[in-house]
């Protein structure tokens, strides 16, 4: 799959950093009434987590967790950022065009205009959306150092400050957890 955007963009919207950012790429994204996103993670052996252990080096399922939780986070903020787009009278679906040109180092008003919605303007707060209120996951395989990672996270409803995601992480086409997940916003939060 062709990367719209990496770790440089991934940064701008999520809190978290290396070693606890879990998403190092999103490949798709999809907006409307069911927004869904696809993202993808490398597994290294070099990974903090395998030091000192003895092969198979299997990532932790938890990480495999939190990295849907992150991807449920990131497709929460690229839909709120179509939004105030539409209501500045903009294109939405120029928002992931803008985010790619970001991660290219490409300015021009687009990118401008979204960088000052991230740093301090209308998302200014954004970064406070990722509480999870409810993880049904089942793990059901494992992820192995040298494996690619790759997280779907669509938005199912969405019930006041919470919103359901349907959520699967495959190697391949090997499933390796699935299920739904919950978020919820933060009081205050964009």
């Amino acid at each position: 799959m062709t990367t719209l955007f990496g770790l440089k963009v991934i940064e701008r919207l999520l809190p978290h950093r290396p070693p606890f950012l879990m998403v190092e790429s999103v490949v798709s994204y999809a907006g409307g009434d069911a927004p869904a996103l696809n993202a993808e993670r490398p597994i290294r052996r070099l990974e903090p987590v395998f030091a000192g252990a003895e092969p198979p080096l299997y990532w932790p399922s938890a990480y495999v967790i939190e990295g849907l939780g992150q991807s449920c986070n990131l497709l929460n903020l690229i839909w709120k950022l179509e939004r105030i787009f539409a209501a500045k009278g903009l294109d939405p679906e120029s928002v992931c065009g803008a985010l790619m040109s970001m991660e290219a180092d490409n300015s021009n008003y687009t990118t401008e205009l979204l960088s000052k919605f991230l740093i301090g303007g209308a998302m200014k707060t954004s970064s406070k959306m990722g509480l999870l209120a409810s993880v049904d996951v089942e793990v059901i395989g494992r992820v192995c150092a040298g494996e690619l990672l790759r997280y779907e996270v669509r938005r199912s409803h969405v019930f006041g400050e919470l919103s359901r995601f349907t959520v699967r992480a495959c190697v391949g086409e090997r499933v390796i957890v699935r299920g739904a997940i919950v978020g919820a916003r933060l009081e205050g939060a964009a």
